[in-house]
């Protein structure tokens, strides 16, 4: 089955952005649409934006930073080489920024922004974070089906944790699921 038009609408009037992209990736993945959106709700509203980790490079308080050619560039530079700040005895200390997240799935970890690379998607391309997003979390929550033999909650919050690192975002994305199930249905999906 695929997402429908209607399901599309209710997200968009939610105020999300890159909805096509979303649902085309539950199409290719067959993620339940509900289950990505709530995601999606998490992290980013799915804008092509970077995150707000403390510390993190192009976290700026009070303001989004779209994610560009350029900025990614820029995000590369802060986090891989610093930069050079003249101390009062006159030397140079390097400060680097710490990771942050990246596009509308908020790509963090190295790992991730390698294996993006290795699929041959673009991080900075938001259909190809969407698509990499959603196959992480999807492949997630079958794992929990599948192989923990976890039931369709469990599984939900089992790939929430797995998807951020954090047992609270999983109790979180359970809730945000039911909310989204509600919302735009599940009748496309098993």
């Amino acid at each position: 089955m695929t997402v429908t038009a209607a399901q599309i609408k209710r997200v968009q009037e939610a105020g999300f952005q890159n909805v096509a992209a979303i649902a085309a990736a539950c199409n290719k993945t067959e993620c339940p649409f509900y289950l990505a959106v709530a995601m999606f709700d998490k992290e980013s509203n799915g804008a092509n934006i970077f995150g707000h980790d403390r510390g993190g490079a192009m976290n700026y308080p009070g303001e989004s930073v779209q994610v560009t050619r350029d900025s990614y560039a820029v995000f590369r530079w802060l986090v891989d080489r610093g930069i050079p700040v003249q101390q009062p005895d006159g030397s140079l200390k390097i400060i680097k920024y710490g990771p942050n997240g990246v596009g509308p799935g908020q790509i963090t970890h190295p790992d991730l922004v390698a294996r993006i690379k290795s699929q041959g998607l673009d991080i900075v391309n938001p259909a190809d974070n969407i698509l990499f997003s959603t196959k992480l979390l999807y492949g997630y929550y079958r794992y929990g089906r599948d192989e923990k033999k976890l039931g369709v909650r469990d599984s939900i919050k089992y790939a929430g944790t797995k998807y951020n690192g954090d047992p609270d975002y999983g109790v979180d994305l359970l809730e945000q699921a039911l909310k989204w199930k509600e919302r735009v249905g599940d009748a496309d999906y098993t």
